[in-house]
């Protein structure tokens, strides 16, 4: 996730003690392990010949202001261990538990597309077969399931932000046509169906895989796929119903506030509408894996699974995104609702993943450095820090960076403290973070794979800036006089 995403922070709330749901099955060997990660999170970036800096989980957790998480650790393909730490509900206090149902986003996606092959191998789903005709959509070429699971059936790109607690739900027929209530505008389908994430290519998906509706959906979903797995505390629902509603974790905003009602209602379930726990989504993606060498032929037939580990375009199968090669390979998907971050991971050659569900919208580093801490803990092939080399720094030039600096619509302000350069914005968190030298006019973090490229004009002056997050991104000066040489 870009570093320079439309963050702001709302506040700052006093975050309750974070506390592990103890599981007592776990031998002493795994407990140690487990307190190892807990103590171990780490940064994305290291000073090269350092050593590397580790932060606690319940630190974290408070500093992001993070209510809850549950996590899941999978280790030769099984299920290693599972706690939960927090709050489900920062405003009651309530605990979140190993059994507490959190918003998943866009984790729901591979469940929809292990229900399409579940579907198709009933006989009930051809995946390619043009399903045009039962979609309120214009196009001028075929449209099959096979590209709306891999995203290339060419409709907008995007996602959703979900509905108040209150007022009517739109039908994915209304959403795809941008009929009242729904709040996106129609859907078309545009240009050559090459690779582009879509959401509303999962609305399409669920009217094809269920045309009488949400429930019919939910239903389907809850008989092939999550009740055959024994993934018993997930389920497939705009809003909980009934006593779901008082166990399930509430969505907290960037200062820990909890969102009003609750959460935000997602009746696109293909989507982003999964309710789920971390140990459940663990067991899809060992179930998955398994069929894959052909060990689960009674849930999902080999060649059903390799294809929705089949790469389409852009590191995506069918509903699963695919990173890595060799020991490195991975396959999983990562999720966000407003409220709620999440992630799921494993290495088909190794064996090794882990499932991370968090309530709150500061989840995304907390959740990139507890698997990190995962990965050293469990020698993984990949999601090791990045180490980078420090050089000396130019002091006299410290004083000409100094400014506010309007990057994608952000402002960035570089400061001086003594012989350190530090950098803080919204997107940064509430506290100033230090720049390290690594070149001439060019700076790294530790918190992010992110560089800064100062552009010094001829007369010594500093107006402009790079940052580079992934792609280059310029920045200007955009308050007051640039800093010259004296």
């Amino acid at each position: 996730m870009s570093l320079l995403t439309t963050l702001a922070l709302l506040g700052t709330l006093t975050a309750a003690p974070v506390i592990a749901a103890q599981d007592a099955s776990a031998d002493a060997t795994t407990q140690t392990r487990i307190a190892r990660v807990e103590r171990g999170l780490l940064d994305p970036v290291v000073v090269a010949g350092q050593p590397w800096p580790t932060a606690t989980l319940a630190d974290r957790m408070r500093q992001l202001h993070v209510p809850g998480l549950s996590v899941t650790v999978i280790d030769g393909g099984r299920i290693a261990w599972t706690r939960s730490y927090g709050l489900a509900d920062a405003q009651t206090g309530r605990p979140l538990t190993t059994e507490t149902a959190l918003q998943t986003g866009s984790l729901s996606k591979p469940v929809a597309a292990v229900l399409a092959m579940r579907l198709r191998e009933t006989g009930r789903l051809d995946l390619d077969a043009d399903v045009a005709s039962v979609l309120p959509l214009k196009s001028d070429h075929p449209i099959t399931t096979r590209a709306l699971l891999s995203h290339t059936a060419g409709l907008p790109g995007g996602g959703f932000t979900g509905y108040d607690a209150q007022g009517p739900l739109p039908t994915p027929s209304q959403i795809l046509r941008g009929e009242p209530p729904a709040q996106n505008p129609p859907a078309s389908v545009t240009g050559s169906p090459v690779y582009r994430y879509s959401s509303l290519g999962y609305v399409a998906l669920q009217q094809v895989l269920a045309p009488s509706g949400a429930d019919d959906f939910a239903t389907l979903a809850q008989r092939l796929v999550l009740r055959p797995l024994s993934m018993t505390r997930s389920f497939f629902a705009a809003a909980p119903v009934g006593g779901q509603a008082a166990t399930v974790a509430r969505g907290h905003d960037l200062a820990g506030a909890p969102l009003p009602g609750g959460f935000k209602r997602h009746p696109e379930l293909a989507a982003a509408g999964l309710w789920s726990t971390s140990e459940d989504m663990a067991r899809l993606l060992i179930a998955v894996d398994r069929a894959s060498r052909g060990e689960s032929p009674g849930f999902l037939r080999a060649e059903s699974a390799r294809a929705l580990l089949m790469p389409v375009g852009e590191g995506y199968g069918l509903g699963f995104e695919l990173d890595g090669s060799g020991l490195a390979e991975t396959v999983g998907h990562s999720g966000s609702n407003v409220g709620y971050k999440a992630l799921m991971l494993i290495h088909p050659r190794t064996g090794q993943g882990a499932v991370v569900l968090t309530n709150g919208d500061g989840g995304w580093p907390l959740i990139e450095a507890l698997v990190r801490a995962i990965a050293a803990e469990y020698r993984w092939p990949d999601r090791q820090p990045l180490e980078r080399a420090v050089t000396a720094p130019s002091l006299a030039w410290y004083d000409r960076y100094v400014g506010r600096y309007s990057v994608s619509g952000l402002i960035l302000e570089i400061s001086r403290d003594g012989d350190k350069l530090m950098l803080a914005g919204p997107p940064l968190g509430d506290r100033p973070v230090q720049l390290l030298p690594s070149g001439e006019h060019r700076f790294f973090i530790r918190e992010k794979d992110a560089q800064l490229q100062l552009d010094p004009s001829d007369e010594g002056s500093v107006r402009t800036l790079t940052f580079i997050d992934g792609r280059p991104r310029p920045g200007r000066r955009v308050e007051g006089a640039a800093a010259k040489t004296p």
